[in-house]
């Protein structure tokens, strides 16, 4: 189990303002996102956590390629995560995890 955050990497709160944890999928979901948006070498307990997604320009004639191949490698250690494809769409890049059978759009960055 992880605990719940927010796009700001704050944690979230339920009614009574607690954190609260999260598992299953939404834990998955939690460590790609973090994993596909962090900068590797950035988070100083695991140089490791993160990709280099940032390093890809969205207007690349090849940049949906690129972005796919980095973001495998970003998640390549997350049990039960893969990654089956990115498509860029109106200057913003999605990536496209598959969990237990279900797909899931997740927004890496906009343009």
């Amino acid at each position: 189990m992880d605990m719940s955050l927010n796009i700001n990497g704050d944690f979230n709160t339920d009614g009574f303002g607690r954190p609260y944890e999260i598992d299953g999928t939404d834990e998955i979901l939690q460590k790609i996102y973090i994993s596909l948006s962090g900068r590797r070498g950035k988070f100083i307990y695991d140089r490791e956590l993160g990709g280099e997604l940032y390093k890809t320009e969205l207007t690349d004639g090849y940049a949906e390629e690129l972005l796919e191949a980095a973001a495998r490698e970003a998640v390549q250690d997350i049990a039960g995560a893969e990654i089956c494809g990115v498509r860029i769409r109106h200057s913003v890049a999605y990536a496209y995890a598959e969990i237990d059978g279900k797909m899931y759009e997740i927004e890496l960055r906009r343009g």
